[in-house]
C-alpha cells in the first residue's frame, strides 16, 4: 500500500473516531441537560400540588385561581398522588412503580428517579404536624423527540462524512507528497550515464528537502566513487599493459631472428625488467584491494611501536642490505608506545614508506624519528630526495598518480594511496611535506592505547 493510502486511511480514521466521539458527547450533553431541566419541571409541578392539595386554605380565591391554573397545564401524562405518612403504616401507592424506587421514596426528602420512558421526582412535606408525599411523573414526549431527531442527525452526518474524509484526506495526501513523487520519479531516471543530475530543493527546512539534501549528497559520493574507479580502472590498465607490451615486443623482435649468445642475455635481462615492473604492480594492486574494508573489519592487537619498529628495520635491512636508514627513538613521556594496530598491515605501510625514502633519494641517509605528541605515537620518516612539487603534491596520494620528476624511477604510483588508506583503517594520520629537490618528510601519527 502507497503511503498516500495510508495516510488518507489514518487521516479519515482519526477525523472520523473524532466526529464519532464528538457526536457521541453532543448526545449526551443534550441528554443530560434535557434529563435536568424536565427534573426541574417536574419539581416544580411537585410544588405545585403541595400548594394546591395542602396548603389551598392559605391562599385567596386570586391567588388559588392562578395556582389552580398552573396545575391544569399538566406534563404529557403527567400523574400526580398525594400520600400521608405515617409512622406505623406502609403507604398504599396509586401509580406502580419498582420496589426500589418505593423504599426511597419513603425515605429520601426528595428522589428523582426513572420508571422506562416515564420520569418521576418526589418530596416530603410537613404540614399541620402531618407528613405527605407527593409524587409526580411524566413523560418527555418533546424531549425523547428532540433527542431522536438529534441521534438520526448525527448519524446521518457520520455516514456522509466519511466517504468525504476519505476523499479530502486522499487529495491532501496526494497534493503533500507530489513533490516526493516527482523527485522519486526523478531519481529513477537517474543512472551511470547522467550520474551528474541532482534532485531540485524547493525548501531545504522541511523533510522533503532534507531528504533531496541527503540524496544529492549520496549521488556525489557514488560520483566521486565512480569517477575514482573509472581512474583506477583506466592506470591499471595502462600499468599493467605497458609492461606486457615491452615484454611481448622484445619477445618478438629477438625471435624474429637468429641472435648472439649477448643479444639474448640483453633481451632476457629487459624482459625480467619489465616482468618484475608488472610483478610490482599487481602485487600493488593486490595489497591496495586487500585494504578496501572498514575500521570495524580490521583486527587490531595492542603492541609496543618501539620494539615494533626495531622489528621492521631488521626485515628491511634483510630485503635492502645496501640502505642508509637510522633510526632514532626518544623516550615517551609515558614510558611506554602502547598502540593498537594490524601488525601486518602497519608492516606493509612502512615498509612502503621506507622503500620510497630509500629509492627516491637515491640511497641517501633516511632518518627514522619516534617521539610522541600528547596522547599521540608521531613517527617521522625524512630523506634528502627528490622531493615532490607543490602542484604533485595535491595529487601524490592518489592511486597510479607520480610525480614529473620521478617517471624514470620504477614504480606504480600505488605505494602511497595503499599506505594512506592502511593507517588510517589503524585510526591513524599520513602527513607528507616537501620541497623540490630538497627532499621529503612524512609524519605517520597513531593514538596512543592507554591502560
Amino acid at each position: 500500500m502507497k503511503i498516500t493510502a495510508k495516510l488518507s486511511i489514518i487521516f479519515s480514521v482519526i477525523a472520523s473516531v473524532a466526529l464519532v466521539i464528538f457526536g457521541v458527547l453532543v448526545y449526551v450533553f443534550t441528554l443530560n441537560h434535557n434529563d435536568e431541566v424536565f427534573k426541574e419541571r417536574l419539581s416544580d409541578r411537585v410544588k405545585i400540588t403541595e400548594k394546591l392539595f395542602l396548603e389551598k386554605e392559605t391562599f385567596s380565591a386570586i391567588e388559588l385561581e392562578k395556582i389552580k391554573d398552573q396545575f391544569l397545564r399538566a406534563l404529557p401524562e403527567e400523574t400526580e398522588e398525594v400520600i400521608e405518612l405515617k409512622n406505623d403504616l406502609v403507604p398504599v401507592f396509586r401509580y406502580e412503580y419498582n420496589d426500589q424506587n418505593k423504599q426511597q421514596l419513603i425515605i429520601n426528602e426528595s428522589y428523582s428517579f426513572q420508571e422506562g420512558i416515564r420520569t418521576g421526582v418526589s418530596n416530603i412535606f410537613n404540614v399541620n404536624k402531618k407528613r405527605y408525599l407527593i409524587i409526580v411523573t411524566a413523560v418527555d414526549v418533546v424531549g425523547i423527540q428532540n433527542l431522536v431527531f438529534l441521534r438520526f442527525r448525527i448519524i446521518i452526518l457520520i455516514f456522509i462524512v466519511l466517504p468525504l474524509l476519505f476523499i479530502i484526506s486522499f487529495v491532501v495526501a496526494k497534493r503533500a507528497l507530489r513533490p516526493l513523487t516527482d523527485k522519486i520519479h526523478h531519481a529513477n531516471a537517474i543512472s551511470a550515464s547522467n550520474l551528474y543530475e541532482r534532485l531540485q530543493i524547493i525548501n531545504p527546512n522541511d523533510e522533503i528537502g532534507e531528504l533531496a539534501i541527503a540524496f544529492n549528497k549520496l549521488l556525489d559520493r557514488l560520483e566521486a566513487s565512480f569517477k575514482t574507479q573509472k581512474s583506477f580502472i583506466s592506470n591499471a590498465s595502462h600499468e599493467i599493459r605497458n609492461p606486457l607490451t615491452a615484454i611481448m615486443g622484445e619477445a618478438e623482435i629477438t625471435g624474429a631472428k637468429f641472435r648472439t649468445t649477448k643479444e639474448y642475455s640483453d633481451s632476457l635481462k629487459i624482459i625480467l625488467q619489465e616482468a618484475e615492473r608488472l610483478n610490482l604492480t599487481v602485487n600493488n594492486l593486490l595489497e591496495l584491494s586487500k585494504v578496501r574494508a572498514t575500521k570495524e573489519d580490521i583486527k587490531l592487537e595492542i603492541l609496543e611501536f618501539d620494539e615494533f619498529l626495531k622489528e621492521i628495520k631488521n626485515s628491511f635491512d634483510f630485503v635492502s642490505p645496501d640502505n642508509n636508514v637510522s633510526i632514532s627513538i626518544i623516550k615517551a613521556q609515558t614510558g611506554l608506545y602502547s598502540v593498537a594496530i594490524n601488525k601486518n598491515l602497519m608492516k606493509t605501510a612502512l615498509f612502503n614508506l621506507l622503500d620510497n625514502a630509500c629509492k627516491f633519494s637515491e640511497n641517501k641517509p633516511v632518518r627514522v624519528k619516534l617521539t610522541n605528541v600528547g596522547n599521540w605515537l608521531s613517527l617521522t620518516i625524512e630523506d634528502d630526495g627528490l622531493g615532490i612539487s607543490k602542484k604533485d603534491l595535491l595529487q601524490i596520494k592518489e592511486p597510479f598518480y607520480r610525480g614529473e620528476n620521478t617517471l624514470h624511477i620504477n614504480g606504480s604510483g600505488i605505494g602511497l594511496a595503499l599506505c594512506e588508506k592502511i593507517i588510517t583503517l589503524n585510526n591513524g594520520t599520513l602527513t607528507i611535506d616537501s620541497l623540490l629537490n630538497k627532499g621529503t618528510k612524512i609524519i605517520v601519527m597513531l593514538p596512543f592505547q592507554l591502560i
